[in-house]
């Protein structure tokens, strides 16, 4: 009988992982490359290059101009609140001009520096960056209080400035945009950073390697049948001795094989598998399509990182479309505009109403088609919510777009249930611009049903 591991012992490292390992025990800044790592692990440069591409994915290592690749700090920028100075550098395409060892640090903050030296000097923070033009004063007061400072127009600071910035190891930074555009770009990547974090991702609520039952390919049905009868679950990875994943075991996959059969003969191989950076949002798609109760998770080079269950992403998604997202998501501007207005007694139709304005209009000045389907979306969304308490996934909207919606103008978007079954539903939308049909579509959503 094979080996049972109930939570499994680790396999022996790869060389792809024993380079990563190593990557992540260099002092923060250390120099990486290529032959580097090839001479010290032995290993070839094909792999070594493979390894360093990984871990720049996986933001261990970054490359920097006129440096080469360094190892920088573990935090991945889709979980950092704030931007960097390194960041708002690449979004500006500015110029450093001192203090080029500070651009590691967090903005939390940016000030305009349109004020007389006395007024501002309340208005700054640790964490900062300040916009100003050529004014040596504000630029100096900023230096000393550690802000970073961002010199807008093009302007060159003095040497004295310069100087400051070197020895106090702040950044200095100069873009020729003026201090309008310039701070414009910073919030517009400000904003992107605060929707980025709200994204939820598969490492985030996946069941790691230590804590997944999975079985090997040589193991036998017997193997199983004991897995499954001490675990009370009856679907499992099945890898390689190396930990490579191999294929997915069920219950119903077994019914024709022996108790001493391998089960490299009865598994699903090559199985639908997920990686680290997907959303979960896609990952649900992904499982309610196809009917998948589990998901083996992976990582660039197939190796088993642990599981995802259809319970605990349905779960997950439930909650977190019940909790406050970031408020400049579009979806959430256009949600803001939609107000239920009334329903039938036996809850199969109901009628919302949205508010256009001038923001969502297309080239001819009327509602943009692509817009008013997002709304056919949210009302199809909101519609099931209030009528039958459930959460959905939208399948499929066919619309008709008969007439052009006004400018500025209310529109009332009726609802009604043609089909529904436990997973599924059918239902008849008809948007009016007062009596008069504008748009005709029929939707299909699937439920997020355990």
């Amino acid at each position: 009988m094979g080996q049972i591991l109930n939570g499994g012992a680790k396999p022996m490292a790869t060389k792809h992982e024993q380079i990563i390992q190593y990557i992540q025990n260099l002092p923060i800044d250390s120099k990486i490359s290529v032959r580097s790592i090839a001479r010290n692990l032995k290993v070839s440069e094909g792999t070594a290059y493979r390894a360093i591409k990984s871990a720049e994915n996986l933001h261990l290592v970054a490359t920097k101009e006129r440096v080469g690749t360094v190892r920088i700090e573990e935090n991945e920028n889709r979980r950092m609140h704030h931007l960097t100075i390194e960041e708002i550098i690449k979004v500006t395409d500015c110029q450093v001009l001192g203090g080029a060892s500070g651009l590691s640090r967090q903005v939390r903050k940016f000030i305009i520096g349109a004020m007389e030296a006395d007024g501002m000097r309340r208005y700054i923070e640790p964490d900062s960056l300040i916009i100003v033009g050529n004014r040596d004063e504000i630029q100096r007061i900023a230096l000393e209080n550690d802000v970073a400072v961002l010199i807008s127009g093009g302007f060159k600071p003095s040497e004295t400035i310069v100087d400051l910035a070197n020895k106090r190891e702040v950044p200095l930074l100069s873009v020729n945009f003026d201090t309008y555009a310039t701070a414009t770009l910073i919030n517009k990547a400000m904003i992107e950073r605060s929707m980025q974090k709200d994204i939820l991702l598969v490492e985030d609520i996946y069941i790691p390697l230590e804590q997944t039952q999975f079985l090997y390919t040589d193991d036998t049905i017997t193997a199983y049948r004991q897995l499954s009868e001490n675990s009370g679950h009856t679907r499992f990875p099945i890898c390689e001795r190396d930990g490579k994943l191999a294929g997915i075991l069920t219950a119903k996959d077994i019914l024709d094989f022996t108790p001493d059969t391998n089960l490299a003969k009865a598994m699903t191989p090559t199985p639908i598998s997920a990686k680290k950076p997907m959303s979960v949002a896609s990952i649900t798609h992904m499982m309610i399509w196809d009917g998948l109760e589990i998901l083996p998770v992976v990582d660039e080079e197939d190796y088993l990182q642990g599981i995802l269950s259809r319970q605990d992403v349905l779960r997950t998604l439930q909650y977190t479309q019940q909790t406050e997202q970031s408020e400049n998501r579009i979806e959430v501007l256009l949600a803001d505009k939609l107000k239920f207005v009334d329903q039938n007694e036996d809850m199969t139709k109901a009628r919302y109403r949205f508010l256009s304005d001038v923001s969502l209009t297309n080239d001819f000045g009327a509602l943009s088609n692509a817009l008013q389907h997002s709304i056919i979306q949210l009302s199809v969304k909101q519609f099931v919510k209030k009528m039958q308490d459930k959460s959905i996934v939208v399948d499929k909207v066919n619309a008709y777009y008969l007439k052009l919606v006004p400018l500025q103008s209310t529109i009332d978007i009726v609802l009604e249930f043609l089909d529904v079954s436990r997973r599924s539903m059918e239902i008849d939308i008809t948007v009016y611009h007062g009596k008069q049909v504008m748009t005709k579509a029929m939707a299909s959503v699937k439920t997020l049903t355990n």
